[in-house]
């Protein structure tokens, strides 16, 4: 095969490198209400959807999100520094490799077309390195990508998708901690801001009536900002074709969420710039 033609076949595989500004759009705790869920599921396409394990609600609106072209996601449990409650299916440092590899299974098992996870609270376990890398054993033989959603700064969970081939990212804001509007159009436009100057960025929010209705009327609003929505899949295989893929400076933003279903984490004494990611 000649050059040209290869280029030609890479061309259509890789975007413009002109290409606008990329904001990835995770929604945590999908699963437990049917309602929130298909406000969730209706928002415009690519959303990435976070579902959580064994929940009513999440294989029926994991399959109506495929169809509408949104990333299925697994919002997988892990154990807490404050020991709150995971809800079935959660990762817990105490299990031998068997049965946390075997419970991760089950989890992506109990959701349809999922592509890829990120952990539910796990500011505990995500610090555990061997439990991080039989976790990223599971993602590299099924083919997933990871996202750590930063629920502790001492996370090892990125470095150990890395050595594990495992394509991953850091979230970078949490949309929705404050739920009024000034709080979460302040959050969203740190998010813009940030893929603006980055090229991308990684905004997690939850199915509360407040964030999709807010969501709902701001999302229709990037494009004429030379903003777009990308599925997170879709952006790691850009940078995977363009090789842009490597490890980035260890972030000091990592800031503890409300859940709509389990409690929140306290806030550590040490996190010294949690005001600031509000």
């Amino acid at each position: 095969m000649g050059l040209p033609l290869c280029l030609t076949l890479l061309a259509g595989l890789i975007p413009s490198l002109s290409r606008a500004a990329e904001l990835l759009l995770i929604i945590d705790d999908v699963g437990y209400n049917r309602k929130l869920g298909e406000q969730a599921v209706a928002l415009p396409a690519p959303v990435n959807l976070a579902f959580l394990p064994h929940t009513p609600f999440a294989a029926r609106l994991a399959e109506k999100a495929s169809d509408k072209g949104h990333v299925i996601m697994l919002h997988a449990p892990m154990d807490n520094e404050q020991g709150a409650k995971l809800g079935p299916g959660g990762l817990h440092g105490d299990m031998d490799q068997h049965t946390l590899q075997q419970v991760l299974l089950d989890d992506l098992e109990s959701i349809p077309h999922v592509q890829g996870f990120n952990n539910h609270t796990g500011s505990l376990l995500t610090q555990n390195p061997q439990a991080m890398n039989w976790v990223m054993e599971i993602a590299r033989q099924q083919g997933l990508f990871f996202i750590d959603s930063l629920t502790s700064a001492a996370s090892v969970a990125r470095q150990k998708a890395d050595a594990n081939g495992v394509p991953a990212l850091d979230r970078d804001v949490f949309l929705d901690n404050l739920r009024d509007e000034e709080s979460l159009s302040a959050q969203f436009e740190r998010a813009v801001a940030l893929a603006q100057k980055r090229g991308y960025a990684v905004i997690i929010g939850h199915p509360y009536p407040e964030t999709l209705a807010f969501l709902h009327k701001a999302l229709p609003a990037l494009e004429p900002r030379n903003v777009r929505l990308t599925s997170i899949d879709q952006f790691l295989r850009q940078r995977l074709w363009s090789r842009l893929i490597a490890p980035e400076p260890a972030p000091s933003r990592y800031l503890l969420h409300s859940s709509p279903i389990f409690e929140p984490e306290p806030e550590p004494e040490s996190a010294a710039e949690i005001k600031a990611e509000r």
